[in-house]
């Protein structure tokens, strides 16, 4: 294959987030692979200004065919690439449903409905199209995409080998039992679910905490989950709001906690799910979007919100052992398929198979 040069676009780089640690591995997979290959992006947030490239630097050389653009909401980027009308492979990080956020966040709520329009607009010029879960490849399909397939978010083990936080380890048990969520907090996410979850366990464990783990920067939703729980008699660190934190805290809250919990409503793929089964928690998840195919057969799914079953749900899940070993052995099992010599193998043969040349002769 001629080409040399495979360069990525996406939105914003952060570090922690699930898109950005899967752009900086995909760099790594095609630097090895003997490509030249930079990330180019509207945002980068500081820890990542010497690994990404400002988006309006880039400018196609003349042997490039084809590039690789991530997406997930309606971006400048996607409109700035359609100038160079070069073929592309797109990896769709889903795009999360508008309505979500109309009443919390009305700005990003069009920039949502923006990104599904450039989804449409893309396909023509797009060679492969990658869902990150089979939810999401469906939803390409649905669209009318026609050369498309699964590349899963990765979980990277090196990122997982830190060792406790031993102060943060004693705060979260001191007392127990603790549920645990990850991810930002935000509409789709039903952060209000698992805090009325909480207060209905609390019934059959009266210490029973509730720990939120992700980015606080939807502040009116983050103030009305704040008023549900007072409003329900929450109190005494019931409910914490972690906000983002470090890896290291991280891997130390999914080894701490008793049982991860999902109420969420829409996931494009969920790698909170993943890392929660690698790190032996047990999952309770609501059985919506991609969740079910990320989960396969491992963990607990469940299909109503039935608040006083879950309850009791939550309180097997965390008192049987017997169950917990027999989840957690399921769990690990389905984990391999989601780490990085597994998913980079299924990038190199996608890679491999392109035919740039005579793709590019047909734009």
């Amino acid at each position: 294959m001629a080409q040399k040069d495979l360069h990525q676009f996406t939105e914003g780089m952060y570090p922690g987030d699930a898109v950005s640690d899967h752009v900086l591995l995909i760099q790594h997979w095609l630097h090895d692979m003997g490509f030249a290959s930079n990330i180019y992006a509207l945002r980068r947030d500081q820890a990542l200004i010497d690994q990404v490239l400002p988006v309006e630097s880039y400018h196609p050389a003349h042997q490039e065919q084809c590039l690789v653009y991530h997406h997930a909401v309606g971006s400048q980027v996607a409109e700035n690439l359609q100038r160079f009308n070069l073929p592309q492979i797109l990896v769709y990080h889903n795009i999360t449903p508008p309505e979500y956020y109309e009443g919390s966040n009305p700005a990003l709520s069009a920039q949502l409905v923006k990104g599904r329009e450039q989804l449409e607009q893309m396909r023509d010029r797009t060679i492969l199209a990658l869902g990150d879960s089979k939810f999401n490849e469906l939803e390409l399909q649905s669209l009318g995409y026609r050369n498309t397939a699964v590349l899963p978010i990765v979980l990277d083990e090196s990122r997982y080998n830190f060792p406790i936080n031993d102060v943060l380890e004693g705060q979260v048990r001191a007392a127990r039992p603790v549920l645990l969520f990850v991810g930002r907090v935000a509409p789709n996410k039903r952060q209000e679910d698992l805090i009325t979850l909480l207060y209905y366990y609390r019934r059959l464990e009266p210490n029973a905490r509730l720990i939120l783990v992700g980015s606080l920067q939807n502040e009116n939703y983050v103030m009305w989950l704040a008023e549900l729980a007072k409003s329900l008699g929450l109190k005494d660190g019931a409910v914490t709001f972690a906000g983002h934190v470090s890896q290291q805290d991280l891997v130390t809250y999914y080894k701490s906690a008793d049982l991860y919990v999902s109420m969420s409503e829409h996931e494009g793929f969920g790698k909170p799910l993943i890392e929660s089964m690698y790190l032996g928690l047990p999952v309770l998840a609501f059985s919506s979007t991609a969740v079910p195919s990320t989960m396969g057969k491992a963990g607990m799914l469940f299909h109503e919100k039935n608040y006083e079953s879950l309850a009791e749900a939550v309180d097997v899940m965390v008192h049987n052992q017997h169950l917990r070993d027999r989840i957690v052995t399921r769990q690990k099992k389905r984990a391999q398929s989601f780490l990085e010599p597994n998913v980079r193998q299924l990038w190199v043969s996608f890679i491999r198979n392109m035919e740039f040349s005579s793709v590019n002769n047909r734009m």
